[in-house]
C-alpha cells in the first residue's frame, strides 16, 4: 500500500471555493447563449472571442457549437545545420566535379605507397 501523502488545504475564497477552483471554473467557463442570440451579434462574438471568451451556442438548449479563441502560433524550431552529404549541397559546382575528381585521382597517385582508387 503506498504511502499517504499529507493533503494540502488551499485557502477558501469569499464564496467558500479555494482558489485553484475559483481559477479552473473562470479558464474552463464558457458562456451560453442560443443560436439566434449568436447569428444576431456574431460580429461582436468573434470580437470578444478574439480576447479570450469562450461561448456555447445551443440549440434549443443542447450545445450545437463551441466559440474559442484560436491558440496563437507557436514559434518555429530553427532549422537544423544539414547533416552527411546534404552539407555539401552547394557548395560542389557540378560542372567542374569530373575536372576536379581526377586532379584529386592523379594525386593520390603521385603519393608513394598509395594507390588510386578503382571504380567498378
Amino acid at each position: 500500500m503506498a504511502p499517504l501523502l499529507p493533503s494540502i488545504r488551499l485557502p477558501l475564497t469569499r464564496h467558500g471555493r479555494t482558489w485553484a477552483s475559483l481559477i479552473w471554473s473562470r479558464m474552463t467557463r464558457m458562456t451560453s447563449i442560443a443560436v439566434a442570440e449568436a447569428k444576431a451579434r456574431f460580429s461582436e462574438l468573434i470580437d470578444r472571442a478574439s480576447r479570450g471568451e469562450r461561448f456555447l451556442v445551443l440549440r434549443h438548449g443542447r450545445p450545437a457549437a463551441a466559440l474559442v479563441p484560436v491558440p496563437s502560433d507557436p514559434e518555429p524550431e530553427p532549422a537544423r545545420a544539414p547533416a552527411g552529404l546534404a552539407s555539401l549541397a552547394g557548395i560542389i559546382d557540378w560542372d567542374d566535379f569530373p575536372a576536379v575528381m581526377d586532379e584529386v585521382i592523379a594525386g593520390r597517385q603521385l603519393e608513394p605507397g598509395r594507390p588510386g582508387p578503382t571504380f567498378d
